[in-house]
């Protein structure tokens, strides 16, 4: 899926579920991606502020009462990086929901294989 091993694909994962989230990080090394992990928004916020490019957002959406939702933090993430490639995993939010907010986004169901994720991340990133 990455273009070369030399050059691998930055993904940054907003997951606040420690077993998921370890889980989810294992998929995405074994394609060969960089994976940097965050638990919420104020995790999150200074990866996608960073110099440090992020080619993908793969976002939870449902985060901790009291915190910006993953809808919220893919949002504000496009406004600071254009073009940057989101997807929105959830198990429990209706997709329909999530569709209102950001029409165009690529929704993952939990729980989902490493084929699914790879299948997801192969259509938000397609090869140059």
């Amino acid at each position: 899926m990455p273009d070369s091993p030399a050059t691998p694909k930055h993904i940054l994962v907003v997951e606040d579920d420690d077993a998921y989230a370890r889980l989810v990080r294992r998929m995405l090394e074994a394609e060969g991606f960089r994976v940097t992990m965050a638990r919420d928004f104020v995790t999150a916020l200074p990866v996608i502020e960073g110099s440090d490019e992020v080619d993908l957002l793969l976002a939870d959406v449902n985060l901790p009462p009291g915190t910006p939702h993953g809808v919220s933090i893919g949002l504000m993430a496009e406004g600071r990086r254009r073009g940057l490639k989101i997807i929105y995993m959830s198990g429990s939010i209706d997709t329909d929901a999530i569709a209102r907010f950001a029409p165009h986004a690529t929704i993952l169901r939990k729980p989902f294989t490493a084929a699914e994720l790879a299948a997801a991340i192969k259509t938000a990133l397609p090869a140059e």
